[in-house]
């Protein structure tokens, strides 16, 4: 089995649903930049705001690896505003 294979993720974001490939061996930083490229909010005002979540509220760190941060192909992950990465 190759490295480079692409596996894909279902990505919500406002009621909407976008299916996303990502490489398990890459950053959640690149599945992130995947999914914002999906709704089209790379443009976005806020998009440096926005973060991962599983289905159950966990926010995946943008360092880890896709499969580090446990996910798996067809999982359901929530795009949203991040809650570290807000500031003040």
């Amino acid at each position: 089995m190759s490295n480079d294979k692409h596996d894909t993720v279902t990505v919500t974001y406002n009621g909407a649903d976008e299916d996303v490939r990502y490489q398990p061996n890459a950053a959640i930083q690149a599945l992130l930049q995947q999914a914002k490229h999906a709704f089209a909010l790379q443009n976005s005002p806020n998009n440096h705001l926005l973060a991962l979540f599983t289905g159950d509220g966990v926010e995946l760190d943008d360092n880890q690896s896709a499969a580090d941060a446990g996910v798996k192909p067809g999982m359901l992950l929530v795009l949203r505003q991040s809650t570290v990465k807000g500031g003040s």
